[in-house]
């Protein structure tokens, strides 16, 4: 039986499926040919297959590269991308953080935004943490210990900012989006892109594939 998230993206990939695909293509300008439609992901490229909806790797990863089980997190934030904006959006070039984006949403999620049990895997690794957002295109940028503007489709990205814990505080960490992000994808589908990335690190600084 397919758990909630699998049914959420089932329910993105036949959305994808039903809409007008020159659309898609002449908004974001993807290369495409007649079996493919391809996109950049955190650097990854990968396919989406025109009849299917599958979601490839449009090189299969090496052994040192990221393999994400099952895609979910990606392909939401895909489909999510393609189906969603009727006009390109823009990003406006400042940051925010997604309780701001999420209005009265997202106040709700203020307490989980630090992510303890994420940054606590990062805690003392900063050098390796660098050059994971290295790897990942990340440019430095911002306030932290660690911070990295990182893409992650065309013209969208997420800022990154690492504190490293002391003797008074833990370790720390916060994910801005462009201002003008839900102009880009729903609200909800920040989180999958989220944590996604924060799956991306942990597997480049630790070597944890994610579970899913």
């Amino acid at each position: 039986m397919a758990n909630n998230y699998e049914k959420m993206l089932l329910s993105a990939r036949e959305l994808f499926l039903e809409r007008d695909q020159q659309a898609m293509i002449d908004l974001w300008a993807l290369e495409h040919d007649g079996d493919w439609l391809y996109m950049d992901y955190f650097g990854q490229r990968l396919k989406l297959d025109r009849r299917t909806g599958a979601v490839c790797y449009a090189r299969e990863p090496g052994p040192g590269d990221f393999r994400a089980a099952g895609f979910i997190n990606a392909s939401m934030a895909l489909f999510d991308l393609l189906t969603y904006a009727r006009v390109r959006p823009h990003a406006v070039g400042s940051w925010s953080s997604i309780s701001t984006l999420g209005g009265i949403i997202g106040a709700g999620h203020d307490r989980t935004l630090s992510h303890e049990s994420t940054a606590a895997k990062f805690e003392g690794k900063m050098d390796a943490l660098a050059r994971a957002c290295e790897r990942l295109g990340g440019v430095p940028a911002g306030k932290g210990d660690v911070s990295y503007a990182i893409p992650v489709f065309r013209d969208f990205g997420i800022l990154f900012q690492f504190w490293d814990g002391d003797d008074e505080f833990p370790a720390n960490i916060k994910f801005l989006f462009d201002a003008n992000a839900r102009q880009f994808m729903h609200y909800e589908t920040l989180w999958y892109v989220m944590g996604d990335l924060g799956d991306r690190l942990d597997f480049y600084v630790n070597g944890v594939a994610p579970g899913r």
